[in-house]
């Protein structure tokens, strides 16, 4: 039995040098985004502007959320011409990834312009005291929506190529020159007007700008592969982009629902009060910054078990899967021992005066260890079921237990069972991520996402 489980799912050494030079990458340049967005809030709280900013944010969430699944979508794709070395078609992919990019860009900006104060009334639940600042902060972030869109095509395609270096080197210099412009915009220092929440937000417009333009300029002048000529990059005659944007779109549909949705919990923790949104932003915070396994697993296991697909080794690419089992286990280990470590130190350097908010907090962050454990599980299932195309189910799987499992449990722990603190409405709503595993375990095992696509696009007419 012990030579059996070894067999099966303890990889060479190569393997986790492999996952470790593609992930660790990755979740740095996340480690280091969540500890700017920790030093932000934690400015944030000292001027009294937690709650709008957390309200405000939504919309970008939305965008962002969009945003990963047109880059996800197509880089299924780009992934496996990376694996067939397929460079013609990679620059197509990229010239259409930057459209998308820009037209996602362009709906959430109208938006922010347009429907502002009516997004803001909906997630604030009319609190006057938090719709002031959050109109304030949103008028101006809208603006670095255009910066972020290029910056995530960029990002995407080099994790297609595994160079995920860059977007981490370059996502240094965002954090560190928004770090530096909060702490001189928020509070007015060196002569600068003190802006409060809304010097947050051109903070942010500022440093995204400088992300997009070294991006620009970096591909630019190292001539990466995926880059080319107009014609080039838009050269996609009339078979490339069908099957493309056929698994695209539930892909988009699906990190659209899932983000509104995702929202919709901050809407359910509003009816708690206001103090319920303080607690759910700060506990977010912190707990998100330990959520960096999650997100180093997932991009690990999409472009390992894509480039193995595109390779047709499709028995590597099961076995790709069937080895990052054992890491989730030790990852979700070590990840909640950290949490239960560091919560309550990490949460006393906000400006919190109530000590029912502290408790609160704390206790929001380490039930985020329970999340991150399902979570850990849940992207190798997801990822995997990507990588291979199975986007309807993957639908399904991620947006449509949200909807059908995790919203409905969210108002009705309020509505329905009185649960009055966001701490135990957040552990309920964790029945979700129990769901998914299970489904997705079952899904996996099924085999249908193990297949290779990069023939879909080649039948040119």
């Amino acid at each position: 039995m012990a030579a059996t489980f070894k067999e099966r799912y303890l990889a060479p050494r190569e393997f986790y040098q492999k996952v470790a030079g593609i992930a660790l990458p990755l979740a740095a340049q996340q480690l280091l985004n969540q500890g700017a967005g920790f030093v932000d809030t934690i400015m944030v709280s000292h001027v009294g502007g937690v709650g709008a900013v957390a309200v405000a944010s939504q919309l970008s969430n939305l965008l962002g959320g969009t945003a990963f699944g047109i880059n996800a979508g197509i880089n299924i794709y780009s992934a496996q011409f990376y694996g067939a070395r397929d460079w013609k078609s990679l620059k197509r992919c990229f010239g259409f990834q930057l459209l998308m990019n820009l037209i996602n860009f362009l709906v959430f900006f109208l938006a922010a312009q347009l429907f502002g104060q009516h997004i803001l009334h909906f997630y604030s639940s009319g609190d006057t005291a938090i719709m002031g600042p959050a109109g304030a902060y949103l008028g101006i972030v809208c603006w670095s929506y255009l910066f972020s869109s290029i910056i995530m095509a960029y990002t995407f395609m080099y994790r297609a190529i595994h160079k995920t270096k860059i977007p981490m080197y370059i996502g240094i210099g965002i954090n560190l020159i928004n770090v530096v412009l909060n702490f001189l915009l928020i509070f007015g220092h060196l002569g600068l007007p003190r802006m409060g929440v809304a010097g947050a937000a051109l903070a942010t417009v500022i440093a995204n700008g400088c992300g997009a333009a070294a991006h620009i300029a970096y591909a630019a002048v190292t001539k990466q592969p995926f880059l080319g000529s107009f014609r080039e990059l838009t050269d996609w005659g009339t078979a490339f982009l069908p099957p493309i944007i056929r698994r695209m779109l539930p892909l988009i549909a699906n990190e659209a629902l899932f983000s509104f949705g995702s929202t919709m919990y901050v809407k359910a923790y509003s009816l708690l009060g206001g103090s319920a949104l303080e607690v759910y932003k700060i506990g977010d915070t912190v707990g998100t910054f330990f959520h960096i396994a999650v997100l180093g697993m997932n991009n690990a296991v999409g472009l390992l078990v894509g480039e193995q697909l595109g390779k047709k080794d499709l028995d590597c690419a099961r076995r790709t899967v069937r080895y990052l089992f054992p890491m989730a286990c030790v990852l979700a280990v070590l990840m909640a021992s950290l949490i239960a470590l560091f919560a309550a130190p990490l949460v006393s350097l906000f400006g919190l005066t109530n000590p029912a908010v502290t408790a609160a907090s704390v206790t929001m962050v380490r039930l985020f260890a329970i999340r991150i454990a399902f979570r850990l599980f849940n992207v190798i299932f997801m990822s995997t079921l990507r990588a291979g195309g199975d986007s309807l189910f993957l639908l399904f799987l991620d947006c449509g237990l949200l909807w059908l499992v995790g919203v409905p449990l969210a108002f009705a722990g309020v509505t329905v069972f009185g649960i009055q603190t966001i701490g135990g409405l957040f552990a309920l709503i964790q029945i979700e991520q129990l769901v998914r595993m299970c489904i997705g375990f079952v899904r996996y095992r099924q085999g249908k996402w193990c297949r290779n696509l990069t023939g879909e696009t080649r039948k040119q007419a």
